[in-house]
């Protein structure tokens, strides 16, 4: 009993030890498993503390480049304001006249000493390269119009003195009994074994007696004696001086039945070419038959038709019409472009290449002999014309690109107002680089040069495109003319007389069967243009999708401006006024 005693006691301290033991465990337990929690909290604080660090730096990180970039697009925007109110004042200054030339110098001097400093070095160093150019262009242009103006008032001041010296003889009833001549003249006056001297006297009925010695004197003129009547005498003075000009016999004849004789002096195959070619519109515009011949341009009245009247207002505008061309012709550039021969500078595509150039400006350019395997192209135009068309064949056959010519009525594209300039000339960069294209703006002309033709035919319809939206009252496109609808458009004077307003410009593609009309349809010249051009198509030389597809981008056009007035995207408005349009009528499409 002891012993069972003795044993039930130690069992039952075992039982306590056990109890009290696992009560430690588990006490110790709970402390391992809260300083774990304790030690995870830490963790995630620790965490949670990182990552409010690492957002505040990012924060603090995106606001300096915030900071940064709104400095740079604010220095930007300062020197796109620099850059367009200078070239704003260059574009001026290229059209300046001998009156405010030196005025509007003085206004881009002073604007580049302003706006210089607000560009960055590199900037304002291309900015004073392009003011400097077109400065000599402007200085080069107005000292050509005075040279012009001085050759015109000095030709006008000889007329006068004619048509003054006419007058009096006219009003006196006697007439001059000689008339002085230089000595050098006295051969052209005599002709070749006196046959001009026989015309003359046979065109005007008046005796003419020119001496046959004693040409020496002082003053260096020979008097050559006048017979007959008093008109007879008057006639004969004034041709002789014609002859004395530059004149031929066949010009006394004309003069003596009425005619206007314009001696013209121009001396120059592809001048007077370009000359003739001016000329075609003149005789719709007066109604008066012209000829040009070696030395003059004639103006005859037309067959059963009334002659000029040599003291009307009439016969005044059209010697004043005809020198005015007559100047222009003698102030036509010359340019030469030495074209590679693996480029095939062909006439016919230097023609395809120049085709609106032509049209409009009437620009010359043939391909002469080949050198070795150089093919010199002469160039011959109007001096802007001319350049332009010299640029562009200098990238069709010589670096070997293709190209496409757009016209526009000078300046144009250039007087936009400063925020469409900017997104045109965006858009323009954007449709560079899409097309793999290099497009280049002048006064007359947006022209495209690329390595991949068709690249280039896409990129200028969309220019042209661009323009129609942009400038909707300047552009029209006419596509899907017929073969004859383009041919009776191209030959017809009343559009080719139209066409010569400066502030209309008319060109054909007769590669993708398409007319161009360019100008402010409220102006008189291009609104006629269009009526034209229009008024050709409603007697089929327009096939009806190209009128149907004119139709839908003037709705466009109309919409366009429409929907800006009552909140609608313009291109909104537009995609839905073209679609009206192929389904409807104009009306209905800009409704």
């Amino acid at each position: 009993q002891a012993q069972q005693a003795q044993q039930a006691q130690q069992a039952q301290q075992a039982q306590q030890q056990l109890q009290v033991h696992q009560q430690l465990q588990q006490q110790a337990n709970q402390q391992l498993h809260r300083q774990r929690q304790l030690e995870a909290q830490q963790q995630v604080r620790e965490e949670e503390e990182k990552r409010k660090k690492h957002r505040e730096e990012m924060l603090r990180q995106n606001r300096e480049a915030l900071q940064s970039r709104k400095k740079l697009d604010e220095e930007k925007r300062k020197q796109m304001a620099a850059l367009s109110s200078t070239r704003a004042a260059i574009q001026k200054v290229r059209l300046a006249t001998p009156q405010n030339f030196d005025e509007l110098k003085k206004e881009v001097d002073d604007i580049l000493t302003a706006e210089l400093a607000k560009c960055g070095p590199e900037a304002a160093n291309i900015l004073f390269a392009e003011a400097e150019k077109h400065v000599d262009f402007a200085r080069q242009r107005v000292e050509m119009q005075k040279e012009q103006a001085r050759k015109l008032e000095s030709r006008r001041l000889e007329m006068q003195r004619i048509r003054t010296e006419a007058a009096t003889d006219a009003a006196d009833p006697t007439a001059p009994m000689q008339v002085e001549v230089p000595v050098a003249a006295i051969g052209a006056v005599l002709g070749r074994g006196g046959n001009t001297l026989k015309r003359l006297i046979a065109a005007t009925g008046c005796p003419i007696d020119v001496p046959q010695q004693g040409w020496s004197s002082p003053n260096g003129l020979v008097s050559i004696s006048l017979g007959g009547k008093a008109k007879q005498r008057r006639v004969a003075k004034e041709a002789i001086h014609l002859i004395v000009d530059g004149g031929d016999a066949d010009d006394v004849a004309a003069r003596i039945k009425g005619a206007l004789i314009v001696p013209h002096g121009v001396g120059h195959p592809g001048r007077e070419e370009w000359l003739e070619w001016r000329l075609k519109a003149v005789e719709f515009d007066t109604g008066l038959k012209v000829q040009l011949t070696r030395t003059s341009v004639r103006l005859l009245p037309k067959e059963g038709g009334p002659a000029l009247d040599d003291a009307s207002e009439e016969r005044k505008a059209c010697t004043e019409l005809i020198e005015g061309i007559v100047g222009d012709a003698q102030a036509l550039v010359e340019l030469s472009v030495d074209a590679k021969g693996e480029h095939e500078p062909t006439n016919e595509r230097i023609a395809l290449a120049l085709g609106p150039l032509m049209d409009q400006h009437g620009v010359l350019a043939k391909a002469l002999k080949p050198e070795d395997d150089v093919v010199p192209i002469l160039v011959l135009g109007p001096p802007e014309a001319a350049r332009d068309a010299a640029a562009i064949l200098w990238a069709r056959f010589v670096q070997g690109k293709a190209t496409a010519a757009i016209i526009q009525v000078k300046g144009r594209i250039q007087a936009m107002s400063e925020l469409m300039s900017k997104d045109f000339d965006k858009d323009l960069r954007a449709l560079e680089d899409d097309c793999e294209v290099e497009i280049t703006q002048s006064d007359h002309t947006l022209w495209i040069a690329g390595a991949d033709e068709e690249a280039v035919a896409e990129a200028r319809k969309t220019v042209c495109e661009m323009l129609q939206f942009y400038l909707a009252e300047d552009f029209l496109l006419l596509e899907g003319l017929t073969k004859e609808g383009l041919q009776q458009l191209t030959e017809d004077p009343e559009l080719r007389t139209i066409a010569r307003d400066p502030e209309c410009a008319v060109a054909f593609d007769r590669a993708q069967s398409s007319a161009w009309v360019c100008g402010p349809r409220r102006r008189p010249a291009a609104a006629a243009a269009r009526r034209r051009v229009e008024a050709l198509a409603r007697t089929g030389g327009v096939s009806a999708e190209a009128v149907a597809a004119e139709a839908a981008a003037e709705a466009a056009a109309v919409a366009a401006v429409a929907g800006a007035a009552a909140g609608v995207p313009p291109q909104e408005a537009a995609a839905v006024a073209a679609a009206a349009g192929t389904k409807g009528s104009v009306a209905a499409a800009a409704a």
